[in-house]
């Protein structure tokens, strides 16, 4: 009687252990026919690298390696006593040239006054030989009279011709009519002006500082080393600005599409998972942009199964008790259930572009997050456990309810 209540029991258990087995090994199933996951993941951003527009000599320096620092944050300064003597003699250039410009003006203003003194001795010229004609078409005049007055008329004509010649070189060398421009609207001025603002320009690339908010690292910079134009100094990488960079397998990306929710969990922080969504999918595999890119066609060929980078933004701010840093390990997993998303397009571009006009990039303060119902995506401030533990802990669970 004791053993077939027994073995009626130890049945009872075995059923009731194979039924809760049934439960998680669905959702197991049901999980990775709907998600694609992978470890060759990590954290990408864009770093710059500062460097100087001028050579110099650096004379101070405001920031170390690891600190934090603002768009416009002064970062270094060059000795600027070179670049402050050329804007003196360029802005004596400039005064130079103004006052080349009054010289050029008072010689138009003076040859305008001998035009008109030369057109009024032609009109007085005019009138004596007009005179002596008369006079010696009634015999009053000798033919002296007359040839000193058509000989008068000949000069005060050339005198005229002369002095508009005159006018002309002097309109010529200021540039033009004095109408047509301001005073100073010349072009020996502009190019004196323009020489004054490069040399301004240069003397204010003397003061580097940073181009966007973020975090200092590998500064090379020294107070008193001689620096060239375009040498690396300091690199600047931007917080708001990393992404994940999650290479996965040829054969998982069949139904990957931009859009879709990707859930991404660091190694540095366990138990935490960020939420993310893939914003585009990289052109070509890694092994195609590597330095040396595979030759299939020569030699003898084994098939590999080829990897493709995959962006991954993550939405919202990132915590900060949990800041990610450039290379960090990750692990990635993409709900694929959705398939409606492009393959190639990448959900920032549009937010860059104006009908044909595109603007500026890396100009997005922070990620745009696609739009997805509700419920869809679970909150980076959730702090689930890793994919695995999740789902263990899923499979506890049924084990209990169905215990129970």
């Amino acid at each position: 009687m004791n053993s077939r209540l027994v073995r009626r029991a130890l049945t009872a258990i075995v059923l009731i252990a194979l039924i809760a087995a049934t439960i998680p090994g669905y959702h197991y199933y049901e999980y990775f026919e709907s998600h694609v996951s992978t470890d060759d993941a990590y954290v990408d951003g864009t770093v710059a690298l500062v460097s100087s527009r001028v050579a110099g000599t650096v004379t101070d320096l405001y920031v170390e390696d690891n600190w934090m620092v603002k768009e416009g944050q002064l970062l270094l300064t060059l000795d600027s006593r070179d670049f402050d003597v050329r804007v003196q003699q360029a802005k004596a250039q400039l005064d130079r040239a103004r006052q080349s410009v009054d010289e050029l003006v008072a010689e138009v203003q003076a040859a305008r006054s001998g035009v008109e003194l030369a057109q009024s001795q032609y009109r007085q010229a005019r009138i004596d030989y007009d005179r002596a004609v008369q006079l010696k078409n009634q015999g009053v005049v000798s033919s002296e009279y007359y040839d000193q007055a058509n000989t008068g008329l000949k000069i005060a004509a050339a005198d005229q011709a002369l002095a508009e010649h005159q006018f002309t070189q002097a309109e010529a060398a200021l540039g033009g009519p004095l109408e047509d421009h301001s005073r100073y609207d010349r072009p020996v001025v502009v190019q004196a002006e323009a020489a004054l603002k490069a040399a301004e320009l240069d003397e204010s690339y003397t003061k580097i500082t940073a181009p966007f908010t973020g975090i200092v690292t590998h500064k090379s910079a020294h107070v008193g080393n001689r620096i060239q134009v375009g040498e690396p100094l300091l690199a600047i990488v931007p917080l708001g600005k990393l992404y994940i960079t999650a290479n996965f397998k040829e054969t998982q990306l069949t139904d990957v599409r931009v859009g879709q929710h990707a859930t991404v969990e660091a190694d540095i922080y366990p138990g935490y998972v960020y939420s993310g969504h893939v914003d585009s999918i990289s052109m070509g595999t890694g092994a195609a942009f590597s330095l040396l890119p595979p030759e299939n066609a020569t030699g003898n060929w084994v098939k590999v199964v080829q990897r493709v980078p995959v962006k991954i933004v993550i939405d919202g701010p990132i915590p900060e008790d949990k800041p990610l840093r450039l290379g960090l390990s990750v692990e990635v997993a993409i709900d694929i259930s959705d398939t409606r998303g492009p393959l190639l397009t990448s959900i920032v571009q549009g937010h860059y572009q104006k009908g044909a006009e595109t603007m500026p990039n890396e100009s997005l303060p922070v990620a745009p997050i696609p739009n997805v119902s509700p419920g869809a995506q679970p909150s980076a401030s959730d702090g689930q456990p890793r994919l695995f533990n999740r789902l263990n802990h899923l499979f506890h669970h049924d084990d209990n309810s169905a215990a129970q």
